[in-house]
């Protein structure tokens, strides 16, 4: 076939477009160039932008109630990144208390453990889908990395504004 020739329909129709291959090859991509790895916090001229969706709460696998809101968010996203900007688009678990908790006694269950393997579930499910959170900053509130600033900021406040 001549560069210039152009595909005929029938052509067309008879190659199968394998998204399975390209979505993996173009993930990798993205993956191992950092692309949606927002830089440090650097003096630099270009625009930071802020992109964060709801956390979601690790009661089992990722469903199309979350799809809506993170698709939504990823649009905005990438569309900040073409404008130029420096995008920090983190993602997160609300996966911290009581309902957490119940739910895993419930199956009879370790609750660290329950939450820890649904997360890990979700989390597979959100990067085949390849949105582009940044999981290198991956929150998890029930992680004492986390609840520990929590807990911190509320002791100061509590001593600075609510005296005893």
């Amino acid at each position: 076939m001549d560069k210039t020739e152009t595909i005929t329909s029938a052509d067309s129709a008879s190659k199968k477009y394998d998204f399975k291959e390209v979505e993996l090859r173009w993930q990798k991509q993205w993956e191992e160039s950092g692309l949606f790895c927002a830089d440090e916090i650097v003096a630099t001229d270009k625009e930071k932008f802020y992109m964060l969706v709801m956390f979601a709460y690790p009661s089992g696998d990722i469903h199309m109630g979350h799809f809506r809101n993170y698709i939504i968010g990823d649009a905005v996203a990438r569309r900040q990144m073409m404008l130029g900007k420096e995008v920090l688009h983190p993602f997160g678990w609300d996966a911290f208390g009581l309902p957490a908790e119940r739910a895993a006694i419930q199956r009879k269950l370790n609750p660290a453990e329950w939450t820890e393997s649904n997360i890990k579930i979700s989390r597979t499910t959100l990067q085949k889908v390849g949105i582009s959170f940044d999981w290198s900053r991956e929150v998890v509130t029930c992680r004492k990395d986390y609840y520990r600033w929590s807990q911190w900021l509320f002791l100061r406040l509590f001593e600075r504004v609510l005296p005893i």
